[in-house]
C-alpha cells in the first residue's frame, strides 16, 4: 500500500502545477471571452474530442490495456512491445479517417443544418463547425498519448504521464495572451486561434511519452492495421467495447449537462457548467484520480486468476485505496463549497466576467463538488472490475445511470428554477448510485472487510469539524483586495481547514492517515 501511496504522492504533486497552470488558463478563458455564446460554443468544440480522448484513450482502452500489457511483460518483454505497437497501430488506423472525415464535414456542411441556440443563432453554429473541423483532431495523437502514458504507469513511471497536461496548458495560456499582439481582436478570431494552438498541443503531449518509451526499447513504431483475432491486441479492443461506457459515466453526464445549457438555458452558460467541472477536476485530480491511476497496475497484478489468496490480497489493496480516497476527497469537496464565493470571486472575476456571473458558477459548482467522493469511488471500483476481467457490470450499470441522469436534469430543469445547477445536481446524485451499485456488485469478486464503515466516520467527524473551524479563520474586511482576500479568504481557511482535519484523524488513530504517512519511509 505504501508504495500505491508514494506513486499517487508523485502523481498529485505533478497534478498540482497542472491544476494551478489551468485555474490561470480558466482565468484568462473568463475574462477574454466572458459566459457569452462565442465562449460557450468554443466549449462544446472543445468538449467532443475531449470526450473521445477520455472514452477511448484515458477510460476504457487504458483500463483494457494495463492490465494485459503488465501480465504480458512478466512473462515476455518482446510480446508486451507488440502489443502496444499493435493498439498504438489500430487506434492510428482507426481514428485517423474519422478525423479527416469529421473535418471535412465540418468544412462543408451549411450551418443552417444545425439547430441553432437563440442566442448566435447561425454565427454560432458557424463558429461551431470551424472549431470542430480544428480541433477533432486532438482525438488522434491524445488518445495514442493515453496508450503511451499506460504503459509508461506500468513501467513503473508516473510523473512524466502526469506532467503531460502541464505542457498543453502553458500552450493554451500562450494562445490567449498572444492571441491580441499577434491581431485577433475579435472574440470569434481568439476562440479559432486557441483551437489551432491546442490541436498542435497534442501533437507535443505525444511526442513527451513516446519517445521515453522508444528510448527504453518499449515501443519502436505503430503496426498499421486491425488487429488478427486471437491476438493480445484483439483482446484488448474487445474487452474496451463496454469499458467505453462504463468507465466514462462522469465524462458523458458533463457532456449532455453542457448540450442541455448550451440549448435550454443559454449558449453562455455552458461556462458555469465547465467552470463547475474545472473546480470539481482540481482535487479530483490531486486526490481520487491520483490513488486511481496508481493502484490500478497493482489491482491488476494482484487480481491474478481468482485464487482466493490473491483475491483477498487485491480487496485489502482496494479497501485501503477506497479509504483513501474518502479520507482526501470528503474534506476537499466540503471546504471548496464553503469556500466556493471566495475561489470564484478570485480566481474568476474580472475583464468579461462579472459580479452577476458569481451566483450561478458558485451554487452550480457546489452541486457537483458534493459528488466528488463518490466520482473517486466509482472509478475506482470500476477499475477493480476491469483488473478482474468483469468489463460487462461497469458497462451495464453506466448505461443505466447516464439515462436516469438525462431524465433526472431535464426534470430538475424543468421543475426548478436552480439553471445549471440542476445540471451539476443531477450528475452528483448519478455518481452517488454508480458508487453505491458498483461496490456492491463487486462482493461477487471479493467480499470486502468492514474498515470501510470506520473511514467513513472519521472522514465525517473530522470534516465536520474542520467546517465548524474555518469560518473563524477568514480575517478579509469587506473592501480587502484581491490579495488580501486569497491570502486571508482562503489560503488561511485552507490551512487551518487541512491542519483541524489532519489534527482529528490523528486523535482517532485512523489507519488510512498512517497509510499516506508511511510514503515517507
Amino acid at each position: 500500500m505504501s508504495r500505491t501511496v508514494r506513486a499517487a504522492s508523485s502523481i498529485s504533486a505533478i497534478t498540482l502545477l497542472s491544476r494551478v497552470l489551468g485555474l490561470v488558463r480558466d482565468r484568462l478563458m473568463a475574462q477574454t471571452l466572458g459566459a457569452g455564446w462565442v465562449q460557450g460554443t468554443f466549449l462544446i468544440a472543445w468538449t467532443l474530442p475531449n470526450l473521445m480522448r477520455r472514452l477511448l484513450g484515458e477510460g476504457a482502452l487504458s483500463a483494457s490495456l494495463v492490465p494485459a500489457y503488465a501480465r504480458l511483460r512478466e512473462r515476455d518483454p518482446d510480446a508486451a512491445r507488440r502489443l502496444l505497437e499493435e493498439v498504438a497501430g489500430t487506434v492510428a488506423t482507426v481514428l485517423t479517417p474519422i478525423c479527416l472525415l469529421v473535418a471535412a464535414f465540418s468544412l462543408v456542411a451549411p450551418a443552417e443544418w444545425l439547430p441553432a441556440p437563440d442566442e448566435g443563432g447561425v454565427a454560432a453554429m458557424r463558429l461551431l463547425l470551424s472549431l470542430n473541423a480544428i480541433l477533432f483532431t486532438y482525438a488522434l495523437p491524445i488518445c495514442l498519448c493515453a496508450v503511451a502514458s499506460g504503459a509508461l504507469n506500468t513501467l513503473g513511471i508516473f510523473a512524466l504521464p502526469a506532467a503531460v497536461p502541464v505542457v498543453l496548458n502553458l500552450i493554451w495560456i500562450a494562445a490567449l495572451l498572444l492571441a491580441g499582439p499577434l491581431g485577433c481582436q475579435v472574440d470569434t478570431e481568439v476562440a479559432t486561434f486557441a483551437a489551432w494552438s491546442l490541436a498542435v498541443g497534442g501533437f507535443v503531449q505525444l511526442l513527451m511519452v513516446a519517445l521515453p518509451l522508444v528510448r527504453r526499447g518499449a515501443f519502436a513504431r505503430p503496426r498499421f492495421g486491425l488487429p488478427k483475432r486471437g491476438t493480445a491486441a484483439f483482446a484488448v479492443f474487445v474487452a474496451m467495447a463496454p469499458t467505453v461506457l462504463g468507465m466514462s459515466l462522469n465524462q458523458i453526464s458533463s457532456l449532455i449537462d453542457q448540450l442541455l445549457a448550451y440549448y435550454l438555458i443559454a449558449p453562455g452558460a455552458v461556462f458555469y457548467v465547465y467552470l463547475a467541472n474545472r473546480l470539481l477536476l482540481f482535487p479530483h485530480a490531486l486526490t481520487a484520480m491520483s490513488v486511481a491511476v496508481a493502484v490500478f497496475p497493482r489491482l491488476a497484478s494482484e487480481a491474478g486468476d481468482g485464487a482466493h489468496d490473491e483475491r483477498a490480497r487485491m480487496r485489502r489493496t482496494l479497501d485501503g485505496s477506497a479509504a483513501a480516497t474518502i479520507l482526501v476527497t470528503l474534506p476537499a469537496a466540503a471546504g471548496l463549497i464553503l469556500l466556493a464565493t471566495d475561489v470564484v470571486e478570485v480566481l474568476f472575476v474580472g475583464g468579461r466576467f462579472g459580479a452577476d456571473d458569481v451566483p450561478p458558477t458558485v451554487l452550480t459548482a457546489s452541486c457537483l463538488l458534493a459528488g466528488l467522493p463518490f466520482v473517486g469511488l466509482a472509478q475506482l471500483y470500476a477499475r477493480a472490475f476491469y483488473a478482474v476481467g468483469d468489463t460487462g457490470t461497469p458497462a451495464r450499470t453506466a448505461a443505466k445511470l447516464v439515462v436516469l441522469n438525462f431524465a433526472t436534469s431535464v426534470t430538475l430543469l424543468m421543475a426548478t428554477n436552480l439553471g445549471t445547477a440542476a445540471l451539476t445536481l443531477s450528475s452528483s446524485l448519478s455518481a452517488l448510485g454508480n458508487a453505491l451499485w458498483l461496490s456492491r456488485r463487486f462482493r461477487r469478486h471479493a467480499p470486502p472487510a468492514p474498515g470501510l464503515v470506520g473511514a467513513w466516520l472519521r472522514s465525517i467527524v473530522a470534516t465536520g469539524t474542520m467546517c465548524a473551524v474555518v469560518p473563524f479563520a477568514r480575517i478579509t474586511p469587506p473592501n480587502a483586495s484581491l490579495l488580501e482576500r486569497a491570502l486571508g479568504g482562503l489560503l488561511l481557511p485552507i490551512a487551518v481547514g487541512m491542519t483541524v482535519y489532519v489534527g482529528l484523524h490523528l486523535l482517532l488513530g485512523s489507519p488510512e492517515l498512517r497509510a499516506m504517512r508511511r510514503r515517507r519511509h
